[in-house]
């Protein structure tokens, strides 16, 4: 009798527990990085990444999830071959229905989220990302802090999409007394294999993204994009990038850029990604960012 009240309970126990799940994901990089007139100029760039997700699925079919992240770079290199230790994100809560996300908490951002904005990154780190038009003038999810604690809904019906957020708060507080406060949003629709995203901002920072434009898609065997963003008393900022294979198993990365925030207002750069199977690459680059060399290679793994 015991054996089967055993076995009753852990089928129970089994059958509540399906409708629920916790997934680990991310990806690993390391290599070498050089930026002149660093301190040192060359130094290993590396990074870990492990997002952490759990989900569970009502009984009216509701999904509620969340989402932190941990992770350890090189962030912290003092020049004496030390690496950063790991820190863990603020979490991201959030319910899904269809195509219909809410979600509070280190929200993604709806500016940051505009589909191409970073079409174009090169390398093994980003190269410092010259080529995104928002200059990161806009909420996103931060990997190791608190994040911005606001709300988003975000509608994905596959031709056309939308996303909305608002936040007023983070870790920094305020701005010269002034408690910080966005409210952005952007609309996107894809038109065959090309999509066009137009996003809007409200911010009491004076040089966040007041609003952006991003058109790109698939053409032939890469990907195109153009970007632009007017980043309040920052200026202007536009972006010319591609993704383009040359091989089975290799692809090349490349982007222009004009900021008018930057003294040396031109930024360019071309990068490869060569496919190692297994969900591991072999990348590298070189860029000249406002000024300033920077070039880097290693391998990323993603898991």
């Amino acid at each position: 009798m015991k054996k089967i009240l055993f076995a009753t309970t852990a089928l129970i126990a089994t059958a509540g527990m399906a409708a629920a799940e916790i997934k680990l994901s991310g990806y690993g990089r390391f290599g070498a990085l050089y930026v002149e007139g660093g301190s040192p100029e060359t130094r290993i760039e590396s990074r870990f990444r492990v997002n952490i997700d759990g989900t569970t699925t009502a009984d009216n079919g509701l999904t509620f999830g969340a989402r932190v992240r941990m992770q350890a770079d090189d962030s912290s290199f003092d020049g004496q071959g030390s690496a950063g230790a790991a820190g863990l994100s603020g979490a991201r809560f959030y319910a899904m229905a269809g195509g219909l996300t809410v979600g509070v908490g280190n929200i993604l951002g709806a500016i940051d989220s505009m589909p191409n904005l970073y079409t174009g990154s090169i390398g093994l780190s980003g190269l410092g990302y010259a080529n995104v038009v928002s200059s990161f003038g806009a909420d996103d999810f931060q990997s190791t802090g608190t994040g911005r604690n606001g709300v988003e809904v975000i509608y994905d019906g596959g031709q056309f999409g939308g996303h909305i957020s608002y936040s007023n708060s983070d870790a920094d507080g305020t701005v010269n007394g002034v408690t910080l406060e966005r409210t952005a949003g952007h609309v996107s629709a894809t038109f065959n294999t090309i999509t066009v995203a137009l996003g809007f901002q409200d911010s009491n920072v004076a040089t966040d993204t007041e609003w952006a434009l991003t058109v790109g898609g698939k053409i032939g065997m890469g990907t195109v994009a153009l970007a632009y963003a007017d980043n309040g008393t920052a200026g202007d900022k536009f972006t010319l990038s591609g993704d383009f294979e040359v091989g089975s198993a290799t692809s090349v990365q490349a982007y222009y850029t004009n900021d008018e925030a930057q003294v040396d207002e031109d930024a360019f750069g071309i990068g490869f990604k060569h496919d190692l199977g297994g969900g591991a690459s072999l990348r590298g680059g070189v860029a000249e960012t406002h000024g300033t060399t920077r070039a880097d290679m290693g391998v990323l793994f993603a898991f």
